[in-house]
């Protein structure tokens, strides 16, 4: 680790830190803000978690709003993006005979929520292929000829485990012509790839927050087209179901705001080291990263077109036990997983901490597999 950086963080320093996508890396900055803002809220909590709650989060909502390009007025505060999609998905109209499409790399709770709302309501869920390693036409290719009746086709801007880098443009363009509207999954965007969420013709975007940014976990965001402004709820029934975008999220019951109000100074430090060219650093030693890793066998996920800056993903010739094995004893985080095929993947992130050293230790990593597997 960048000795500097890595100061700047809670970490062990006998680790080395490869999936803060997972959860996200709060700055001990952060962590600090995020218990004066708790002291804060407890010293009046009738206030601060009452009528002044509102007031405290406008400019968070703007903020947030910024990042994306978007219109405040379709931007609403979350916990994260499970409780986005769960809005989505018990919210949008649905009727038997229709059809929600989805890759079957994409996240497993967004995929769990929609497979429960097709069962209550009789419409179909259609899990789409995908080829692994990608490439941008073999990706699109599930798109071309989605099945009839598909209202609605559910998608990440990049997808979590394999961490493909998806055209959502086009996937925009062959989905409306069908007929269908496009929800984008952006957990892996604000802080990490530029947005385009909001322009690009989808129905809705959600998002966690504090994975890319250095923001105390959790908080999110939700955007919805101005035609489903008055049209999605929280999943929970909750005092302000019925009132405007902003205020039915603020008050979806009892919840910590804590880290939401910290986002401002979590974006300030985020403009600071890209302004220093440590983001660019960070996507320099991602590429390095997939370059030697490919070279002792790992095989990235993704073309390079389809390769997000930070986050990139391999198929590992070596069972699943055995890649967590080597990652737990090296003290490795990366986070491990199946394809939906059954092969094993890996999937490392870097950051402003991350050293050549961090990639050094990665490699050794997949080359002792290589070697234990022969």
């Amino acid at each position: 680790m960048i000795p500097q950086r890595a100061a700047e963080f809670a970490f062990d320093p006998a680790l080395v830190q490869l999936n803060h996508a997972s959860f996200g890396a709060p700055t001990r900055a952060a962590l600090d803000r995020l218990a004066r803002e708790h002291a804060r809220l407890e010293r009046d909590t009738a206030l601060r978690l009452g009528d002044g709650l509102a007031d405290d989060l406008a400019p968070v909502r703007r903020l947030v709003a910024g990042l994306l390009g978007a219109a405040e007025a379709q931007v609403a505060l979350v916990a994260n993006a499970t409780e986005a999609s769960g809005a989505l998905a018990t919210s949008l109209p649905l009727d038997a005979g229709d059809a929600v499409a989805l890759l079957d790399v994409e996240y497993e709770s967004v995929l769990r929520a929609w497979r429960e709302r097709c069962t209550r309501t009789g419409a179909r869920l259609a899990v789409l292929p995908t080829a692994v390693p990608a490439t941008e036409d073999s990706l699109l290719a599930a798109f071309e000829r989605l099945p009839a009746g598909t209202r609605y086709v559910v998608v990440s801007a990049v997808t979590s485990s394999t961490a493909l880098r998806v055209p959502v443009r086009e996937v925009v363009r062959l989905a409306g012509a069908q007929g269908a509207a496009v929800l984008i999954d952006a957990a892996h965007v604000v802080g990490h790839e530029p947005p385009d969420v909001a322009t690009c013709g989808a129905l809705a975007a959600f998002g966690s927050l504090h994975k890319w940014l250095p923001a105390p976990r959790s908080s999110g965001f939700l955007w919805l087209a101005p035609s489903l402004v008055d049209v999605v709820r929280p999943a929970a029934v909750a005092l302000r179901y019925d009132e405007d975008l902003a205020a039915r999220f603020a008050w979806r019951g009892t919840w910590d705001p804590a880290p939401a109000l910290g986002l401002p100074e979590a974006a300030r430090e985020w403009r600071a080291w890209d302004q220093a060219g440590d983001l660019r650093h960070a996507a320099a030693l991602a590429d390095a990263a997939t370059g030697e890793l490919e070279a002792v066998g790992w095989r990235p996920t993704g073309a390079v077109a389809l390769r997000p800056a930070r986050l990139r993903a391999f198929v590992v010739p070596a069972p699943l036990d055995r890649l967590r094995a080597a990652a737990e004893a090296s003290g490795l985080r990366l986070w491990s997983g199946v394809a939906p095929d059954g092969r094993t993947l890996a999937r490392l992130a870097t950051h402003v901490w991350t050293d050549e050293s961090d990639v050094a230790r990665a490699v050794s990593l997949a080359r002792s597999i290589g070697d234990s597997g022969r």
